[in-house]
C-alpha cells in the first residue's frame, strides 16, 4: 500500500518525486521515440539552434546581441523552417 504524500518522512517524499520526474521523464522519451526520424531530428536542431543563438545574445559574457551573426540567424531560421515543415505548424 502507498502512503499518502503528508505521511511520508522527508527522506520518502523526496524519493517519491524523484521516482514522478522519472517516470515523466520516461513517457516524454517514449512520445518522443514515437517521432519520426525527420520529426526527431528537426526537434534537435532547433534546440541545439536555439540554446546557441540564446546563450550568445543573452549573456554578456558571450558577447550579447551585437555578437549574433548572420549566420546564426539563418541557421535558426531554417531550423524553424524545418520544424515547421515537420510538424505541419503552417497548415
Amino acid at each position: 500500500m502507498t502512503k499518502k504524500l503528508e505521511n511520508m518522512t522527508q527522506e520518502e517524499r523526496i524519493a517519491h518525486w524523484e521516482k514522478m520526474r522519472e517516470k515523466d521523464k520516461q513517457q516524454r522519451q517514449s512520445c518522443m521515440n514515437k517521432l519520426q526520424p525527420l520529426q526527431q531530428a528537426a526537434l534537435y536542431s532547433i534546440d541545439s539552434k536555439l540554446d546557441s543563438f540564446l546563450e550568445t545574445a543573452l549573456y554578456p559574457s558571450m558577447g550579447g546581441i551585437r555578437a549574433v551573426s548572420a549566420y546564426d540567424l539563418q541557421e535558426l531560421s531554417d531550423a524553424w523552417e524545418t520544424l515547421r515543415h515537420q510538424f505541419n505548424l503552417r497548415d
